[in-house]
C-alpha cells in the first residue's frame, strides 16, 4: 500500500473543553473549527499533521488516518472484500475514507483526500 502520510491522529477525550485549552496552551495547537458535536472531530493543528478530538466514546485513541490516494484506497477495498474482512466506509466533507480494525482492534482509517 502507498501511504502518503499520516494524515491525523484521533484521541477521545474526557473533557474535550479542558483538552483544548491544554492543547492550545502547551502545545500551541488551536482548534481550526471548534464545536459542541460530541461524535464529530475538533481537528487541531496543521492540515496533514493533525490531533482530532472526539467526546462521544471514553478517553483513549480513537482511530489513526493513513492518508492516500484513490486507485490505492480501491485496491484495499478489492483486498479486505477477497479476505473477507469487514470493512466501512464514509464520506467526511474533505475526505473518502474505510476504516479497518488491525489485529489488535485499533482502528485504522484509510483516507482519500478530496482538495
Amino acid at each position: 500500500m502507498n501511504v502518503i502520510r499520516i494524515d491525523h491522529v484521533s484521541l477521545n477525550a474526557s473533557d474535550r473543553t479542558a483538552s483544548l485549552a491544554w492543547y492550545a496552551e502547551v502545545l500551541g495547537l488551536r482548534a481550526g473549527d471548534p464545536h459542541d458535536v460530541p461524535d464529530q472531530p475538533v481537528f487541531l493543528g496543521p492540515a496533514g499533521a493533525r490531533l482530532g478530538l472526539f467526546a462521544d466514546r471514553a478517553a483513549g485513541l480513537r482511530h489513526v488516518a493513513l492518508a492516500t490516494t484513490a486507485p490505492v484506497q480501491a485496491a484495499l477495498a478489492a483486498r479486505l472484500d477477497q479476505l473477507g474482512i469487514t470493512y466501512h466506509p464514509e464520506r467526511h466533507r474533505d475526505s473518502d475514507s474505510i476504516y479497518v480494525p488491525d489485529p489488535d482492534g485499533t482502528m485504522l482509517e484509510v483516507m482519500v483526500p478530496r482538495t
